[in-house]
């Protein structure tokens, strides 16, 4: 096996930094983890991918194979070391935000990491949790989202049903009090 200044496990790596972990890019690329992580070893020699690997993984990243195994031909990454797409489509989060400097991705990244931590504490409270769960009449009545009549009318509905068996307290309170915009 033919070989270029960078071995084969280094254009291994590149394709592996696309995925979250080695593991998640062992199971995309139908290989044992175990074998891939034998390829990292510190001592000694670092293995050789089989023959047999080397097809697969380039098949699933869709490379070509001469440029995983020998390093020759077109890199399948750009300038920023991100995989160029190789379907139509794959990478349309990429394209759309391509316009970015490398510095308002970053921003925008922790933007969105910040926003989705802050979306799940507000979803893991239990006041929230409990208004989540509440009946959808409820909580149409709550945001006001029902005229007095359909309330009154979802109000013996929920009654003939049985369903408003707990909050028919809270339910008719909300309706009784509630102003009309005119």
């Amino acid at each position: 096996m033919g070989q270029s200044k960078e071995p084969v496990i280094e254009r291994i790596t590149s394709l592996i930094m696309g995925y979250p972990s080695r593991s998640a890019a062992a199971r995309a690329w139908g290989i044992n983890i175990n074998t891939l992580k034998s390829y990292y070893r510190k001592e000694g020699n670092i293995p050789e991918p089989r023959d047999n690997l080397l097809p697969q993984i380039a098949t699933s990243e869709g490379v070509r194979l001469d440029w995983l195994r020998d390093g020759k031909g077109e890199s399948p990454f750009d300038v920023d070391k991100s995989p160029k797409s190789t379907k139509p489509g794959d990478n349309k989060l990429t394209d759309m935000l391509s316009f970015l400097t490398s510095s308002e991705r970053q921003r925008l990244t922790e933007v969105l990491a910040r926003k989705g931590v802050e979306t799940v504490l507000y979803l893991l409270d239990e006041d929230n949790i409990k208004l989540l769960q509440l009946d959808r009449v409820v909580k149409a009545k709550i945001l006001g989202m029902q005229s007095n009549a359909a309330a009154s009318l979802n109000d013996e509905r929920a009654k003939e049903s049985g369903s408003d068996s707990e909050g028919g307290a809270a339910s008719a309170s909300l309706t009784g009090g509630r102003k009309q915009a005119v």
